[in-house]
């Protein structure tokens, strides 16, 4: 039950972390400036990008909770959760995973209702714009919903910060490979298609 359930946060930190962030009246400046989060190292301060919640309008959370309960199968046909394959690229101690889990827990605990309450919220909106709604009621729920996703960013900063916390120096470099894999991800395509590698 553990495995699965850090299985699902752990594919719920990838979604959270992959996504564009949608901020309803909010100035430019601020949303496009990404939050950090420092953790000190012994070759000095390390600042790592903590990436913004995704677009609650494109979010279906009956399809993201579904992903959270599955794990992937190894060409071995054992199965692993995606806890198990952090853990051992990061090379994380049993003491690391095990708060690693706890603080999954902790997370979709604190997000899965927000992530519910806000795919209502958001279904009512359109609703509310199909039905040519009072201006008074769309802004009340594009509030409530801006609301809601502020609640979960920082639900979902604070995560990345206690996990910042647990990592050694080691682990850090690695977790920040990782990161900017995922920032080369959506061009590799056209370096390929030029054949440049």
């Amino acid at each position: 039950m553990i495995a699965k359930t850090g299985c699902a946060l752990a594919l719920l930190a990838m979604l959270l972390m992959s996504g564009n962030a949608a901020f309803a009246q909010k100035p430019a400046a601020t949303a496009t400036t990404s939050t950090a989060a420092t953790t000190s190292t012994s070759t000095g301060s390390k600042t790592m990008p903590v990436t913004p919640m995704p677009d609650m309008a494109t979010l279906n959370t009956e399809h993201i909770l579904q992903q959270l309960t599955s794990s992937d199968v190894q060409s071995d046909g054992q199965d692993v959760s995606p806890l198990q394959v952090v853990a051992e690229f990061l090379q994380l101690q049993p003491p690391q995973i095990s708060a690693l889990g706890q603080l999954l827990e902790a997370r979709q605990t604190a997000l899965v209702p927000l992530f519910e309450t806000a795919q209502q919220l958001t279904q009512q909106l359109g609703v509310a714009l199909n039905n040519g709604a009072n201006p008074a009621q769309v802004g009340a729920l594009l509030i409530q919903i801006h609301g809601l996703q502020q609640q979960m960013a920082q639900a979902q900063q604070a995560f990345v910060a206690q996990f910042l916390a647990l990592l050694v120096p080691d682990q850090l470099q690695q977790l920040q490979a990782v990161q900017i894999a995922v920032q080369v991800q959506p061009v590799l395509p056209a370096f390929k298609l030029i054949f440049l590698f």
